[in-house]
């Protein structure tokens, strides 16, 4: 099929094939096989279409000219759809079904762990790859056969291999690729295990993110025996970094491969290990932080990591604003493929070069957000941990044991969760936060007076509050907050609150916040932190002030409740 015919059916509108075909096979199959079930109807309905009608399914699987993996794909799949087959023989064009055999990719699919690749994030991919025809092509985790199929519009012609693991994803491909080229090769095998019995020009991967398996472990021990890595940087890797382990052992000196990884990946501690290996060896060329909300099924955000061999230097772009919203989710405009293009190849004001010893200074982050963040200036700064005397996670109570310890009248004894803490303020006035006693397992997690509890993550924002703990009353932590006991000899705390509470304060805490979905914080950053450190005299008259504003926000926060109070009874009290 000629590339204009691609192109061109890329543009067709498939809803009315799927909605039909999906709607006809409702109770005949589980929703996972249903994307499967239906290109395979839709594949013998055009067959009937442009060669001749036949009786039953025996018959067009022996008369019909096709391939014996042909045979087996429909044979497995639509062998109880011939009444659906023959009743929507004359509903579509040709076009319509080639189309939606071809580029139809059913949002349900997320569900079951078939997260396509966006149309246009392939292109970006493949306008980097910048294959040739006699390129050795390699795909890891291949899925429904996607990137081939948008290579092959663009007249990227190659000797093209897919590694993928799920059976029905590969049968849809190789339907799919049977239209476009029948010589493209898949292999059903574990993508982290297998290898090329040659090493490849261009390799493309969107694997799963962040996977965790047994298998995962399995590979890590393989990979303990077989690499001269050391055993921790193995242990600690998450798997996006595995996969890249495996497409730099197949990557041909001087070829390209294009990976798609996740925030977290580019940042986390637990991967800093494996991102200074990669830098050290040159392995990685550039990296690009895209957009949120690209890929059907999930907001998250994702990176795009151009590897190769020899690279002195990295480059990293912010593109995370590059995109265009459309209904329920972002897209990558062709504007936004160019502008991506372009700072690939400049550095420019969202698009920098780095070196190793830059990026080492920096733990060896792969996210441009870092080296393009204006921080402000803490003049008389210090480490957080300097005025530290003790931090701790609160206590990790498990909801059923919570609720055996719970009271239903007032104590001297309460949780304090998360939700307890709003605009600096510790509201522990709830039934619910009452213990009956505090278990001498959980006396170690109790608040003490003046001491600053933060959030542990970011989600939607930090929080933190300083607790005014009497004598009399014990608090316990929930393990979603920080309890940071401060050195009030070096610091008052509510002058740390009240930098907290600012615009620089919170500036300052989102810079040392990691991961992607979760923003979270580690005790390691926080004690690294820089915080602005006056003198006494001088924290003294920020502390009164905000404790000041605090006790103001506490009366009209009163002031509120009754007035909401009030209100309920009115149209009861009448005139």
């Amino acid at each position: 099929m000629e590339k204009i015919n691609l192109l061109e059916l890329k543009k067709i509108d498939t809803s009315k094939v799927e909605y039909t075909l999906l709607n006809s096979l409702r109770g005949l199959t589980d929703e996972s096989h249903m994307h499967l079930k239906s290109i395979v109807c839709a594949y013998v309905i055009n067959k009937m279409q442009t060669t001749m009608q036949y009786p039953d399914m025996e018959t067009f699987l022996e008369e019909a000219d096709l391939t014996n993996n042909q045979k087996e794909i429909i044979s497995q799949n639509a062998f109880d759809c011939w009444n659906i087959i023959t009743s929507n023989l004359s509903k579509f064009t040709s076009f319509e079904l080639l189309a939606f055999i071809l580029f139809n990719n059913p949002f349900f699919g997320a569900r079951y762990g078939s997260m396509s690749t966006p149309s246009e994030v392939l292109d970006l991919a493949l306008s980097i790859l910048n294959i040739k025809d006699t390129d050795d092509v390699l795909e890891l985790c291949s899925g429904k056969g996607n990137f081939i199929v948008e290579a092959t519009a663009k007249n990227c012609a190659s000797n093209y291999t897919g590694v993928e693991l799920n059976i029905t994803e590969i049968m849809i491909a190789k339907l799919r690729t049977s239209i476009i080229k029948e010589n493209y090769n898949y292999i059903l095998h574990d993508a982290l295990d297998y290898r090329l019995e040659k090493k490849v020009d261009k390799i493309f991967a969107n694997y799963p993110f962040m996977l965790r398996s047994p298998a995962i472990n399995s590979y890590k021990k393989q990979l303990e025996e077989t690499t001269n890595l050391p055993k921790d940087i193995i242990r600690r890797a998450s798997s996006d970094w595995l996969f890249n382990l495996a497409i730099m052992d197949q990557l041909k000196e001087g070829g390209k491969a294009v990976v798609l990884m996740t925030y977290g990946s580019t940042w986390n501690n637990t991967d800093e290990k494996i991102r200074q290996y990669f830098v050290e060896k040159g392995y990685i060329e550039s990296v690009v932080s895209l957009a949120p909300n690209l890929f059907e099924g999930t907001a998250i955000p994702v990176s795009l990591f151009v590897l190769s061999h020899n690279n002195k230097t990295v480059r990293l772009v912010d593109a995370k604003n590059l995109f265009k919203n459309e209904r329920r989710k972002n897209v990558l405009t062709q504007d936004n493929i160019n502008d991506i293009l372009t700072m690939l190849n400049n550095d420019g004001e969202l698009s920098t070069t780095k070196t190793t010893e830059e990026l080492s200074k920096n733990e060896f982050v792969l996210n441009a957000s870092r080296y393009f963040e204006v921080l402000p200036t803490i003049e008389n700064g210090v480490e957080f941990g300097t005025v530290i005397k003790n931090i701790a996670r609160g206590s990790q109570l498990r909801a059923s044991d919570l609720d055996e310890f719970k009271s239903s009248t007032p104590t001297n004894f309460q949780y304090l969760m998360l939700s307890n803490i709003n605009n600096g303020v510790i509201s522990l006035d709830n039934e619910d936060q009452y213990l009956k006693e505090i278990p001498e397992k959980l006396e170690k997690y109790c608040v003490k007076n003046n001491s600053i509890v933060l959030s542990k993550t970011g989600m939607p924002a930090f929080k933190s509050a300083v607790a005014q703990i009497d004598d009399k009353t014990k608090v316990v932590a929930n393990g979603n907050l920080f309890v940071i006991e401060l050195d009030e000899d070096k610091v008052n705390p509510f002058y740390i609150q009240a930098f907290f509470a600012s615009n620089v304060g919170e500036k300052i805490l989102k810079s040392i916040y990691t991961g992607a979905a979760i923003p979270t914080i580690t005790f390691d950053k926080l004690k690294k932190m820089i915080i602005p450190l006056p003198s006494l005299k001088e924290q003294e008259n920020i502390a009164q002030k905000y404790a000041a504003a605090i006790d103001e926000l506490i009366l009209l926060n009163r002031k509120v409740e009754k007035t909401k109070y009030r209100m309920k009874y009115i149209f009861e009290e009448g005139e």
